[in-house]
């Protein structure tokens, strides 16, 4: 800190001299960086655009960036800072620290802890890497909507559907390390084929927020106002909900009802506490009832569970 400048006062995004952690979301089209006191506070956060450069190197000095000015933010420095954890979506070798599939370019087999160690001049041991929903759900069990539980399911609804499922206290991870593509579960055999892989009947195939554009304009009527706009996305679908239109509504009513047949069947597999939801689709969707006139979640839930179900958390909070 510079001679005669003040240190901020605990309250205003500063931790006092307390150790730090830095966090990272690197994602498709944003980074989000942030810095946390030990009992899980957000004390500053950047962000910004990732933009065409995608060059993991590239990449490594922004987030180093990015870091930098949340320091300069809470007037602290480097030498407060034990570790950081950076979350990715995609195929990820956690016990290599490397990013094997991600949709940034030219993204194989990324050495991501290693590159990060290196520009913070860190042994690779203060790095961890974790996927973006096993880190959302981590973060919900420590300071969230699940503290003091330990049978959790995470679902994010967004382009796709990805899951983190929390069994005993611990995070369930597979034998690859891919435990959680509830996304790509049969919903319905022989159903709609979605994405690339061309899969047909697959959950997010209904029920994500691409599945519901695909499917407004698979079965599109000339009567919607939906057909009236020149681009269409997920949230005018539950917008023009809102506002009456009928086409739109039981677009609602199906998703919904296809989502709570996906949430059954991750309460079968793995008997959940609670089933939280992620996602920009959580927020204004059918988990959060978008539309007056569909049926609410929890009533569908009820239909189909036949047993009790587990609490169920539409929305971030």
């Amino acid at each position: 800190m510079a001679q005669g400048q003040k240190r901020p006062a605990p309250g205003d995004g500063h931790d006092g001299d307390g150790p730090l952690l830095a966090g990272v979301d690197l994602g498709g089209t944003t980074i989000a960086t942030g810095l946390i006191s030990a009992d899980g506070r957000l004390l500053a956060k950047q962000m910004e655009a990732v933009g065409e450069d995608h060059r993991p190197e590239s990449l490594a000095q922004r987030i180093r960036g990015l870091l930098e000015e949340a320091l300069r933010q809470t007037g602290r420095a480097w030498c407060d800072v034990q570790g950081l954890g950076v979350c990715t979506p995609g195929l990820l070798d956690l016990e290599a620290g490397a990013v094997t599939a991600a949709n940034l370019k030219g993204w194989t087999k990324v050495p991501l802890v290693k590159l990060l160690a290196e520009e913070l001049g860190w042994e690779t041991s203060r790095v961890t890497l974790e996927h973006d929903t096993n880190a959302a759900l981590l973060a919900e069990a420590w300071v969230g909507r699940a503290v003091g539980l330990h049978d959790i399911v995470l679902l994010s609804l967004g382009t796709g559907i990805g899951a983190a499922i929390m069994c005993d206290g611990r995070l369930l991870r597979g034998s690859r390390g891919q435990a959680g593509e509830v996304g790509h579960a049969i919903l319905i055999p022989d159903g709609r084929e979605f994405g690339r892989a061309g899969v047909a009947g697959i959950f997010e195939g209904y029920a994500s927020a691409s599945a519901v554009v695909a499917r407004a304009k698979e079965g599109m009527v000339p009567s919607s106002s939906l057909s009236k706009l020149e681009a269409l996305d997920c949230e005018a679908v539950f917008q023009h909900a809102e506002q009456g239109d009928a086409y739109a509504q039981e677009l609602v009513r199906e998703t919904a009802r296809y989502l709570a047949i996906g949430c059954i069947n991750c309460c079968r597999f793995v008997d959940p506490a609670v089933i939280l939801f992620s996602g920009g689709m959580a927020e204004a969707g059918p988990a959060q009832n978008a539309s007056p006139h569909a049926v609410p979640l929890a009533v569908l839930l009820w239909r189909h569970a036949r047993h009790r179900i587990p609490r169920f958390f539409p929305g971030p909070v």
